[in-house]
């Protein structure tokens, strides 16, 4: 199977345990990874016989932007589940970052990463 990246895809999100999460947004970042048989776009070089990875980084956006979770673990399930539905792809990992987290001891990102493959 083969495999194609997008890294660092950058959006606000509405994503939180508190209100003022879920109110105001925050800086969110995701990077996908998609599973798909390239052969027949290799052959043909027609973007038809692929995916098209930037209307798959903008799905991703647009549910990211305009839906309030909890949870960064909410948001990657239905990013994942839409991406299955809507693009012939047989896996996806993706993994969902929050870039300013308010814990003093934390100098990173909290992040998810989940895997799903068609069914």
């Amino acid at each position: 199977m083969d495999k194609f990246i997008v890294k660092d895809i950058e959006f606000i999100g509405h994503c939180g345990i508190t209100e003022e999460e879920r109110i105001s947004g925050q800086r969110l970042s995701a990077d996908i990874e998609v599973l798909l048989d390239f052969s027949k776009a290799s052959i043909s070089d027609r973007l038809e016989d692929t995916v098209n990875y930037v209307d798959l980084c903008n799905t991703l956006v647009s549910i990211g932007m305009k839906e309030r979770y909890n949870l960064l673990e909410t948001l990657a399930e239905r990013v994942c589940g839409e991406l299955l539905k809507s693009y012939n792809i047989s896996e996806i990992i993706l993994r969902i970052r929050k870039c300013s987290v308010l814990v003093d001891s934390i100098r990173g990102y909290f992040e998810v990463e989940i895997r799903r493959k068609r069914e």
